[in-house]
């Protein structure tokens, strides 16, 4: 399995680019260490190789490989809206994510913005989940299933990073808080299930007049995705020492 694993670490591939050695210091002990993972590295500015390991990683992700958790599919909690001006709310839960592990590298970004880095992903999701529609002169609730595809969903994670050296003597990555910005160039493709019903029909109709509730959800839901995406490179980089995934000097 791991002899197709080529440079998956995206986030943290700018530190053995050209000119981009980061400094490791010692520090106190992190974790225990993994046995090394041999799979051939890749040059970090090299964009066609990373996006073949970022596949690879994604279904390791999957397996979780490492303690990682698996984002495809990936179930959320709840996502709440309110419209405060029509005196109404929708609640979005027991949400399932598919589509996640082929998203797509598209390009990275080096040492702006106070030295931060940062990666932009592009993907195709499909979300399912109950939706409840709720007005503030209505006792019952209007309860449906939705169903959305977020078509070319665009993701740019920022953040921040460091070298240490632990007492192992080896080098890691260790990863900072990031920050996600999504962006939407399509309002998503909805339908909802039972059809025919009061509540559907109450759903939908408020749903297609307000198409910015239909972004506010593909986008909640896609920052989540993202952040349990970052929270499992984090995991990995403060596992397995940089030398078994790039070269460096």
């Amino acid at each position: 399995m791991f002899k197709s694993y080529s440079a998956v670490l995206v986030l943290i591939s700018f530190c053995v680019c050209y000119g981009q050695l980061p400094f490791f210091r010692n520090y106190e002990y992190i974790s225990s260490t993994q046995a090394p993972l041999p799979f051939p590295a890749c040059r970090a500015d090299d964009i066609e190789c990373l996006r073949r390991g970022l596949r690879t990683f994604f279904f390791l992700m999957d397996s979780g490989h490492l303690g990682m958790s698996p984002v495809d599919p990936m179930v959320l909690n709840s996502v709440t809206i309110a419209v405060p001006d029509e005196q109404m709310s929708f609640l979005f839960r027991k949400v399932n994510v598919t589509g996640a592990r082929w998203t797509k590298l598209v390009d990275r970004k080096f040492h702006f913005n106070n030295g931060k880095n940062s990666v932009r992903f592009k993907s195709d999701l499909h979300v399912v989940g109950e939706i409840t529609l709720s007005f503030a002169g209505r006792t019952d609730p209007h309860v449906s299933v939705l169903t959305m595809d977020l078509s070319d969903i665009e993701t740019n994670i920022t953040y921040s990073w460091t070298g240490q050296r632990g007492y192992d003597t080896e080098d890691y990555i260790i990863i900072g808080q990031e920050r996600i910005a999504v962006r939407n160039s399509r309002t998503p493709s909805f339908f909802l299930q039972p059809r025919g019903t009061e509540d559907a029909y109450m759903i939908e109709r408020v749903l297609s007049a307000k198409s910015a509730v239909l972004d506010f959800l593909a986008n909640e839901v896609t920052v989540a995705l993202m952040h349990a995406i970052v929270d499992n490179f984090r995991l990995f980089a403060n596992q397995v020492p940089v030398k078994n995934y790039y070269t460096y000097n």
